[in-house]
């Protein structure tokens, strides 16, 4: 093969970018998600899907879009996701197909009919489109995270160890007493821990995403999004 096609899963945010908008001084929120095309570009995600390729997209880019479907399934304002492709002719950048993919999974669409009159192309941006926001939707959900698992674990057996550390210097006791405190106490500890991160701590960080303290730009969202890990 003369040229390296699968080098987008590498530099693919070249086509991909986030319209914004700002609503304050501080906060600037996504709008919609746009595709621009090129005969090159269209060629090259032809030749893509033909291997069975994916795209992977950078840190940033992928930490917006997920900000950006957040925002959108918990905003009553906006009625879904909306994904709309350019094609560069000359100098022109002309949008060609527009969809919205509302939260109960409805698409709606629309197409320039001019491009009509060109079938072949038409039908390359379409492919392009649709395989582009499946690459998307793929890449969205949040990771497993083995190293945030372990977590739930490791603070309530330190908070355990430092209870446990404390009674005993003023009530020592046998062994086999210490031992079944402490296992009383670690899982009275590990499931007040889980339900305070299941009941409050996933809410807090939720809501701060979507409008407070990690929403305002890339950097605060990583962490955001890391925390939900």
């Amino acid at each position: 093969m003369p040229e390296n096609y699968t080098r987008l899963q590498i530099i693919n945010n070249f086509y991909i970018s986030i319209e914004e908008q700002r609503v304050s001084r501080q906060n600037i929120i996504p709008q919609q998600v746009n595709f621009e095309f090129n005969p090159e570009s269209l060629d090259k995600i032809g030749q893509m899907r033909l291997n069975r390729n994916s795209l992977s997209f950078d840190t940033q880019l992928l930490t917006n879009l997920r900000y950006y479907s957040l925002l959108q399934c918990n905003n009553i304002r906006r009625s879904g996701l909306t994904f709309t492709s350019y094609y560069w002719q000359g100098e022109q950048k002309i949008a060609v197909i527009s969809s919205n993919i509302s939260i109960q999974g409805q698409i709606y669409q629309q197409i320039r009919h001019d491009f009509l009159v060109n079938f072949s192309l038409l039908e390359k941006i379409i492919d392009a489109h649709y395989w582009s926001i499946n690459q998307i939707f793929k890449q969205l959900p949040l990771t497993y995270q083995k190293k945030s698992y372990l977590l739930s674990w490791i603070f309530p057996l330190l908070i355990t160890l430092g209870i446990v550390i404390v009674i005993f210097m003023f009530f020592p006791t046998i062994v086999l007493v210490k031992a079944i405190a402490f296992l009383i106490i670690f899982i009275l500890t590990k499931f007040s821990f889980q339900y305070f991160i299941n009941k409050y701590l996933f809410k807090f960080i939720l809501q701060q995403l979507l409008f407070g303290l990690f929403s305002h730009n890339s950097t605060r969202r990583k962490l955001g999004f890391l925390l939900l890990n």
